[in-house]
């Protein structure tokens, strides 16, 4: 509740209320652990917000608004507001292109399989994507989505997932790449556009960077172009052992 505009007392009042309604201040100030001082200037609050009904009666009692309707407005009315934004702020934004040479940093698995979904998602030509097992799967829908649009797919494999998906390439030198660089990497290039940059370390760290800087765009790609390469002349040579 506190992620969405509540601070804690409002919180553990609007709580003790689904759980007892009907009851005054002074027995939700007990019910709630919220002091008895600061009880009244909560209820006004969320009164005001119209969380809270206060009750006609002597002593005036509270009863709360169905979870389901203060939710349904609280995400009509951030819908709203993130509309208005979305006009308001292009017409700020200055459309001279500067910041193509900026490097975007990420921390967290989280946020870099998140931002590999969005990037996936904007594609409407091409992407180059370097991926191993561990990660494939939850980027999976997202690529066949892209296939469905006509999106052209190039995925060099580090593993034995293959989706079926465009030009599948299995790299083959996993066991070596991942003790050289003590991890796993992801890169993936949209439309010659932008590039997503990550690694996963095995101790669970990680950490990204994402750019449209042109520069970076095409030595990423050329990295993964050779990495198919690779792929196939490994599965050639092999398989000609074999």
């Amino acid at each position: 509740m506190q992620n969405i505009g509540f601070t804690q007392y409002e919180s553990q009042v609007y709580l003790a209320l689904l759980q007892q309604s009907n009851v005054t201040g002074y027995e939700l100030a007990k019910i709630s652990g919220v002091p008895a001082s600061k009880i009244y200037q909560i209820l006004n609050k969320l009164t005001s917000k119209e969380v809270v009904l206060a009750i006609d009666s002597d002593p005036v009692k509270y009863a709360p608004l169905p979870p389901d309707v203060i939710l349904s407005r609280i995400k009509d009315d951030y819908l709203q507001t993130l509309n208005q934004l979305d006009d308001k702020l292009e017409n700020v934004y200055s459309q001279e292109d500067f910041s193509n040479n900026f490097i975007w940093h990420l921390s967290e698995r989280a946020a870099i399989i998140r931002k590999v979904i969005e990037f996936i998602d904007s594609a409407a030509d091409h992407l180059f994507l370097s991926v191993w097992d561990e990660d494939v799967d939850e980027i999976s829908k997202a690529l066949s989505e892209a296939q469905q649009r006509g999106v052209k797919i190039t995925i060099v494999h580090f593993g034995e997932k293959l989706l079926g998906l465009g030009n599948e390439y299995q790299h083959g030198g996993e066991h070596r790449i991942r003790i050289e660089r003590g991890g796993r990497r992801i890169a993936l290039i949209v439309d010659n556009k932008k590039v997503i940059l990550g690694h996963f370390q095995e101790d669970g760290s990680c950490n990204a960077a994402w750019t449209a800087n042109k520069v970076l765009v095409l030595l990423a790609k050329d990295y993964i172009i050779h990495d198919s390469s690779f792929a196939v002349n490994f599965s050639l040579y092999y398989g000609t052992l074999l």
